[in-house]
């Protein structure tokens, strides 16, 4: 049997302790009475730290993620479909205790639960890229916000579809872009792919030795201007979309640009 919620097995046997003591303490002797909090505290603590508990029982005890999900990966994320066995085995653990260790929601009129799949589109993008990585989890960006359009939000009224917030440790981003980007890449712009890197590039500070270059054209033959129109947003650092293209259009990129691949390979831990 897999177990995906420790946490819960652990807040049977407080409630039952709970019930037991509160039993005593009004039908047998008062003085019981003074330990009722005592289960009750325990009760509290797990009810806080649940997803603490659970992340830290799935990577010592991982379930493994479910054969559905598996297929969708070989099937719609090309990235995966190109690993050998011993790293799709790595991609499966690390997105396991991603989508364990982090909080999904999905925004509109009404805060919802996010399916998994839905989940699985988004967080893949952002294992892939931390794949040679130490930290899988990208730091503290612990909430992924999900909309079906572009969004306003207090640090930028204009509607857009992709925000990093670092001091929040928030990422929030228009899913319905991210789903055309994985099945049209050469018609839309990985939204996804970009707020990882903003994730990433917060975290581990700006790439060595760049080499900027904003002849973006001779890859996919997008200008910035497309970009941003696509986006909402109102600038674009140009090394957002250099990473953008080496995860997204690999080869054509390290054709066009064979200096910046290799800095970023570097700078993203991958092997050479």
């Amino acid at each position: 049997m897999k177990i995906r919620s420790f946490s819960k097995i652990l807040t049977l046997p407080i409630l039952v302790l709970f019930g037991v003591v509160y039993y005593f303490s009004e039908y047998v002797d008062r003085n019981y009475s003074v330990f009722v909090f005592i289960p009750a505290v325990v009760a509290v603590v797990v009810y806080i730290f649940h997803g603490n508990i659970d992340h830290w029982y799935l990577k010592n005890n991982p379930a493994g993620l479910d054969q559905e999900i598996v297929k969708w990966l070989q099937r719609f994320f090309n990235p995966y479909a190109k690993y050998d066995a011993k790293t799709k085995a790595v991609f499966e653990q690390r997105l396991e205790w991603y989508l364990d260790g982090r909080l999904f929601q999905a925004m509109g009129t009404e805060i919802k639960e996010v399916p998994e799949d839905l989940k699985v589109l988004v967080a893949s993008f952002g294992v892939n890229m931390a794949l040679y990585k130490e930290d899988y989890l990208i730091g503290d960006f612990d909430r992924i916000f999900l909309y079906k359009h572009h969004f306003p939000t207090p640090k930028n009224h204009k509607l857009h579809a992709v925000e990093t917030d670092h001091e929040d440790g928030v990422i929030i981003l228009n899913y319905d872009l991210v789903a055309k980007a994985l099945l049209q890449p050469e018609s839309y712009y990985n939204v996804a792919v970009h707020a990882y890197a903003e994730a990433m590039l917060h975290l581990y500070g700006n790439i060595p030795h760049w080499e900027d270059s904003s002849d973006f054209e001779k890859v996919i033959g997008w200008t910035k201007d497309n970009i941003l129109v696509q986006t909402g947003l109102t600038d674009l650092d140009n090394v957002m979309i250099h990473i953008h293209h080496f995860f997204v259009f690999n080869e054509k990129y390290q054709q066009s640009f064979p200096v910046q691949a290799e800095l970023l390979k570097k700078y993203f831990s991958m092997p050479r």
